[in-house]
């Protein structure tokens, strides 16, 4: 694993960048000194690197540690957020501060890498790695620019190239052409590739000539295959089949899919896997973790120090019904049991009995579910009547005392493993921990609805029930990049690393090109790969046409990154969000397992603005007359 923690007290001041592009002197070593000796180069590359950690938006504001993938993940269809914020709920514009952030943030990324490929060639290094360290750094900022042109480029719109150091005042470049900046990306990796000196494959985390190919054939797809909201693509051929053949070259390097369970994947024993191409590296150590134990966990994820987590970042029942049943068949809901007919017009009020837990025994007792021994509680039994006298008679009917929980598993077993892998699913169990003492204590819970109440601390002598806060909400919650158990030293700190580029999403993106390009044997071939691991086995599928392949390939991507980052971006470059988010403009939510509303979180497409192209700050068309306001915004 690179091990980046110094760097980023070496090469940021602490207020960073004020402005786009608004950076300044890097203040423990001066940009003059920086370059001078092998100790400082290699602290100025690793700068370099730990730019990416902190560009995941949340909310309208950004959260310290806050990681640069899952981060994404709320604003997709595949995840959804416990709260209302700016992105979804149709306020946002031009002045909104995730705009001028991101913009920041990653530009940030540009200019230290551009200060890096300036000075390395005339830094004290052997000419062996200062090859290598050249060849990263072109790497990170392509990775920089494909990020911004993915956000902000569109249409033929690009965003401003800088490739050299540039003075505050020197930042005042127009947007170049979409292409233009492509072509930048494209020359910077294809350095990499060239370098001899730049390894095919590194477990340390650091760049390789596997992951330049990743990423090149990742730029000729984006440029391949260019999506319209009408569900037309304009597809260039040259540049799909350099994809293909880039795509092809990884495997060559040394990578594949990991041989071990999808859930053990995204542990940090695996992090340097044959699958993991690139990733953010995080360490449990105070300042170089992620958030995601708090985020993405629940009360009853732990760390010793900081306690629980919050479960912000929900999973959407859209993605969770999208995970197919062990066959291959489609799920739905109405197959589970002959109770469910009729599903889909039963209100959710309706839907929610079934998803009630027990309160008898197989002896008609009350339940004992307790750490303790006791029986379950009174206020919990009084939830579920109360929950019970909002249905319709034939729904109270359907209540089963004894054998609800049982009959609701049924909807989760004998499904895709990933889902087990990727989702807290009703009734099933999570080892959380408890206790503040010490490195706390290991417990396993159930999650079960409803509890006692919201913001509950798990503990041993209490219910041994999932504790979540929003309580009043039937979610789903993640289980991928959130630690079970108890020995977590601080719940601010994850030390799973990022993964972003693994051998999954090569693929993938493979069979994506290859649809496009009209291979249908080809590009199934490459999705069933995926699919037919050991830790997955689920069955092939066949290809019939363009439209059945893009289909099959983008649920397949939906259901293979839950929780990554990544649909939101391939839902904003398909141009297929307003559909599946904002269910076609018409309106959405965020919703509990079977459907009914999270609080007030709905989802409400711009009249004004157009979120498949980020617009370009309204701070930076202030201060830069030079760049174009984004088409499409109201400004």
């Amino acid at each position: 694993m690179l091990y980046i923690p110094t760097a980023a007290a070496i090469l940021c001041s602490a207020g960073g960048c004020t402005d786009a592009l608004d950076t300044k002197p890097y203040n423990a070593l001066a940009t003059a000194t920086m370059w001078q000796s092998e100790e400082s180069v290699d602290q100025g590359v690793a700068g370099v690197y730990a730019a990416l950690k902190d560009w995941g938006a949340y909310s309208s504001a950004f959260a310290v540690k806050n990681g640069s993938t899952w981060a994404f993940e709320a604003w997709g269809m595949t995840g959804q957020l416990r709260y209302s914020e700016t992105m979804i709920n149709g306020s946002i514009n031009p002045g909104t501060n995730i705009f001028s952030e991101t913009w920041k943030r990653v530009y940030e990324g540009v200019l230290r890498a551009n200060d890096a490929i300036a000075n390395i060639p005339g830094s004290p290094v052997a000419d062996e790695k200062k090859a290598r360290l050249l060849a990263e750094a072109k790497f990170l900022r392509a990775f920089c620019y494909l990020r911004l042109n993915a956000l902000y480029g569109r249409d033929g719109l690009g965003v401003p190239l800088y490739t050299e150091p540039m003075t505050i005042e020197q930042c005042t470049r127009a947007q170049s052409a979409e292409d233009e900046v492509y072509a930048q990306i494209i020359a910077d990796l294809t350095s990499c590739i060239d370098e001899p000196n730049l390894p095919n494959k590194d477990a340390t985390g650091r760049v390789t000539k596997g992951a330049a190919y990743a990423l090149r054939g990742k730029a000729y797809l984006f440029q391949g295959a260019k999506y319209k909201a009408d569900g037309t693509v304009n597809v260039n051929r040259d540049l799909l089949t350099k994809a293909v053949a880039d795509f092809d070259k990884v495997g060559g390097c040394g990578y594949s899919l990991f041989q071990g369970g999808y859930k053990e994947l995204f542990l940090v024993a695996n992090e340097s896997c044959d699958e993991m191409i690139f990733s953010i590296p995080h360490v449990a150590v105070s300042g170089y973790g992620t958030l995601s134990q708090k985020l993405c966990g629940t009360r009853s994820a732990y760390g010793v120090s900081g306690g629980n987590g919050w479960g912000d970042y929900y999973v959407s029942p859209y993605v969770v019904d999208l995970f197919e049943n062990a066959d291959g068949t489609p799920f739905d809901w109405e197959s589970v049991d002959p109770a469910f007919a009729g599903w889909s017009s039963l209100s959710p009020a309706d839907r929610s009995v079934f998803f009630l837990r027990d309160t008898l025994d197989e002896n008609g007792n009350v339940i004992t579910h307790s750490g303790d021994g006791a029986v379950l509680h009174a206020t919990v039994r009084t939830n579920v009547k109360t929950l019970l006298d909002a249905a319709s008679p034939a729904a109270r009917a359907k209540y089963l005392p004894y054998g609800n929980e049982a009959r609701i598993r049924k909807a989760y077993a004998n499904r895709d493993p990933r889902l087990a892998a990727s989702v807290i699913t009703p009734y099933s169990t999570f080892v959380g921990g408890y206790s503040y003492s010490g490195a706390g204590n290991a417990l396993e819970v159930v999650y079960r609805w409803p509890v006692l109440g919201g913001n509950q601390t798990p503990d041993k002598t209490k219910n041994n029930d999932l504790a979540v806060d929003n309580a009043a909400a039937f979610t789903y919650y993640h289980r991928k990049f959130v630690t079970e158990g108890a020995g977590l030293p601080f719940r601010d700190e994850s030390p799973i690393d990022e993964p972003l580029i693994r051998y999954a999403d090569v693929l993938l993106m493979w069979a994506e090109a290859l649809v496009e390009l009209g291979s249908f044997d080809a590009a199934a071939a490459k999705i069933n790969e995926v699919r037919s691991r050991a830790s997955v086995g689920m069955p092939n599928v066949a290809i019939s046409d363009a439209a059945d392949g893009r289909a099959k390939l983008r649920n397949e991507r939906r259901r293979e990154f839950v929780n990554e980052g990544i649909n939101f971006f391939d839902e904003v470059r398909w141009r297929t969000l307003k559909e599946t988010k904002f269910k076609g403009g018409a309106g959405g939510q965020a919703e509990t397992v079977w459907g009914a509303t999270v609080g007030s979180v709905t989802y409400t497409w711009p009249t004004s603005n157009d979120l498949y192209i980020w617009t370009v700050p309204r701070t930076e068309t202030e201060k830069n007359p030079n760049l174009k306001k984004t088409p499409g915004w109201s400004y």
